[in-house]
């Protein structure tokens, strides 16, 4: 039986785990891999994600006590749905759903919307979304380690 819960800091090498198999699967096809591991070792590094569970909500989901995925939120002014992943072994069963629900149902007394950014080549997960909910903004191109990303802000409305 599978259960979300809050981040602890015992917890960022399965987020990292996690963070690493998702975005292999997804991004080796579309982007270089110098790209994908140099964006993994910045934002997925331990002392940085022990930063980031002070500052932010991580969730996480697991099964038989192995993180299988986790949802980070940013909020402030606006509330940001930063990142939102699942093992790859794990997703089309439900967790990716069952982490946004919780993530969403934390915060829908304080914010009216949540915004995300995800890569219009990642059609998956911009399905996901759609489905869930969420709008497209609009879609430019951002650089990141030399590399063109193509990428989409959505919204979904939470009341």
């Amino acid at each position: 039986m599978h259960k979300v819960r809050k981040a602890t800091a015992d917890d960022v090498v399965g987020i990292r785990d996690v963070a690493t198999k998702a975005w292999n699967n997804t991004y080796l096809n579309i982007y270089a891999a110098k790209t994908v591991n140099e964006l993994l070792a910045a934002s997925y590094n331990e002392q940085h994600l022990l930063k980031r569970l002070d500052d932010q909500l991580f969730l996480v989901i697991e099964e038989e006590d192995e993180i299988i995925g986790f949802a980070n939120f940013i909020n402030g002014k606006e509330l940001y749905l930063s990142a939102h992943y699942v093992r790859p072994s794990w997703q089309h069963h439900g967790y990716g759903s069952d982490l946004l629900t919780e993530g969403l149902d934390y915060y829908k007394d304080n914010y009216s919307k949540v915004y995300l950014e995800v890569d219009n080549k990642n059609s998956d997960a911009v399905s996901f979304y759609e489905k869930k909910g969420f709008e497209k903004i609009r879609s430019y191109q951002h650089e990141m380690y030399g590399e063109a990303m193509d990428l989409a802000l959505m919204c979904k409305s939470l009341t």
